[in-house]
């Protein structure tokens, strides 16, 4: 399989934003340093990056541990992953920078369904993703065809709002 249709598969049987189960299967250059590998049952592997996780190596779970992870991006041939677990994950790195009030705010100005105007401002063709800046947030698309062009302004609908990471799913309107 070609890794453009491996990326495809791991999007449709992953989707970002879903909440996955998974156990700890590698931690390729101990705990401390890059990352850990993580067994979702299915191809491809997920990866828990360090800067996610805490900040004490001995505070890292053990190969085996299962737990629970919010899937952020896919790469080729990766799952990248977001511990749901609050003893796997780092007291002082968040996703967002937001409060609870503001994240609350946020949602109840862009409600899923509804629509904004966006700017791409990132594009990346290695994993098919563009990120798009609004006027109060941002957000990652993933896409198929052509990559769009960087500065391009369009219209996007709120797909889905994610607590755990404070997130908002975005489509263009086609």
């Amino acid at each position: 399989m070609s890794e453009f249709d491996q990326l495809t598969a791991a999007r449709r049987r992953f989707p970002v934003g879903d909440r996955v189960r998974g156990r700890v299967s590698a931690l390729p250059f101990g705990a401390g340093r890059t990352g850990l590998f993580v067994d979702l049952g299915a191809e491809p592997g997920g990866f828990v990056d360090v800067i996610h996780l805490p900040d004490n190596p001995g505070a890292w779970p053990e190969v085996g541990r299962e737990a629970l992870f919010e899937v952020l991006i896919h790469r080729p041939g990766q799952v990248r992953l977001y511990p749901l677990d609050a003893g796997m994950r780092s007291r002082f790195y968040r996703l967002s920078p937001m409060s609870g009030e503001e994240w609350a705010a946020l949602t109840r100005r862009h409600p899923p369904g509804s629509t904004a105007i966006g700017t791409v401002s990132d594009v990346t063709p290695g994993d098919r993703t563009y990120g798009v800046r609004f006027d109060d947030f941002h957000s990652f698309v993933e896409y198929d065809g052509p990559p769009p062009e960087s500065g391009r302004t369009g219209t996007y609908t709120i797909v889905r709002q994610l607590e755990w990471t404070r997130r908002i799913l975005v489509a263009p309107v086609p």
